[in-house]
């Protein structure tokens, strides 16, 4: 860490949601936040109905009540965040995709001698699949938001560029992959029996849109005789009413880590067939246990799977492209790509690169906080008077 930082840093990590990648992001990262912080200088605020997604001691941890994504989850999740700060008093706090980066941000700006913010979209809402009018308040709110931010995190290449893009000022920017632990959790023993002479096909994540479950579904129909899909996950902000399930295809629900394992090391490939994907940890898990990939062209992807080497890509993003993707996959050797994928993640993807980056951010935004108080009263101002 380049300077010398007088204070401990005591991080509050602030989430709407975390079910699915903020989960699996926030559980690879808390061991070495707490080996380096302190178990006392690390705290959440996440949903109740989530609480155990995540793998922290409940004294570090503080919950909201909610009821899918509403107005009423939305301020149970306000008042949660500020009783925290109030009593854990942290110098940052981690805001985490951008329910909680709309919602929090304007309120801390409000507070005299508010700890400093770090903001990580996990995926930029104006990126995503909506109409024109969404994209353009998603940026206005997100470049005028940025004047309330020390710094925000972004996960990939392509979100940073997509913030470029989008006129966000790179000063504000950090580029800071995603990273996993080098260690494999043990897999469950006899959990994931997989007896099928067909392709086994695994697909871990939300039954969202986004996700693209419903492109899987129909890819999976047209190849019947071909793939064997297991799909593991549930829907998080809607409820699951995707097409019609054909017999190769197994609904599983959330499992656990170890569970997933057992699936991974059965598996002959994993899908990802994301519309749009800010990073894809689930990409990472795969290529640890040596599991080629077949996603779209799209988000991050492209950074993280090399066509033809680690797995294949395939676009436009339709079922039509995915069941091609699945044929020509087919015609490598699988093997050969999940042992290129192994060694391409412990080349790149050690979730200790990860902390070790975010701590100098914390470091940097710490040290940089004996801020000037008439910029605050200034920022504060400009704030109310755009709102």
């Amino acid at each position: 860490m380049s300077g010398s930082l007088q204070r401990p840093i005591k991080v509050l990590h602030v989430a709407e949601t975390i079910r699915g990648g903020i989960a699996s992001y926030l559980n690879e990262l808390h061991p070495k936040q707490e080996a380096s912080f302190g178990a006392d200088n690390v705290h959440y605020v996440v949903p109740s109905d989530h609480r155990g997604d995540l793998a922290v001691d409940d004294t570090q941890m503080t919950t909201f009540e909610r009821s899918g994504r509403s107005v009423s989850g939305l301020f149970q999740m306000l008042r949660a965040s500020l009783q925290a700060i109030d009593t854990f008093r942290p110098n940052v706090v981690h805001l985490h995709s951008s329910f909680a980066g709309l919602v929090l941000r304007p309120a801390l700006a409000a507070r005299p001698q508010a700890p400093s913010v770090i903001y990580c979209p996990h995926g930029w809402a104006f990126s995503r699949e909506t109409g024109r009018l969404s994209h353009k308040v998603a940026k206005a709110a997100e470049n005028l938001l940025a004047r309330t931010t020390d710094r925000i995190i972004c996960i990939s290449g392509d979100e940073y560029n997509e913030a470029v893009r989008a006129g966000i000022p790179a000063d504000r920017l950090t580029l800071v992959h995603n990273g996993i632990s080098k260690t494999r959790p043990e897999p469950q023993p006899v959990a994931a029996m997989w007896p099928s002479k067909k392709a086994k096909v695994l697909f871990i994540g939300r039954l969202d849109r986004q996700k693209g479950y419903d492109l899987l579904i129909e890819a999976a129909r047209r190849l019947e005789d071909v793939l064997d899909v297991r799909i593991v996950g549930a829907s998080v902000v809607n409820k699951f009413e995707g097409p019609a399930i054909p017999s190769n295809v197994t609904l599983l629900g959330w499992l656990d880590r170890r569970e997933i394992e057992a699936h991974l090391e059965a598996a002959d490939l994993v899908v990802i067939p994301s519309r749009w994907e800010a990073f894809g940890l689930v990409a990472l898990e795969a290529m640890r246990a040596a599991k080629p990939i077949l996603a779209f062209r799209t988000g991050a992807l492209p950074e993280i799977v090399v066509d033809g080497v680690t797995g294949a890509l395939c676009e436009p993003v339709a079922a039509g492209p995915l069941a091609e993707g699945f044929r020509r996959i087919l015609e490598f050797d699988l093997k050969v790509l999940g042992h290129r994928g192994y060694d391409r993640f412990k080349q790149f993807y050690d979730v200790q690169k990860t902390h070790h980056q975010l701590q100098q951010v914390y470091a940097d935004v710490l040290q940089g906080d004996e801020r000037q108080p008439e910029k605050q009263v200034q920022l504060q101002s400009d704030l109310s008077s755009n709102i």
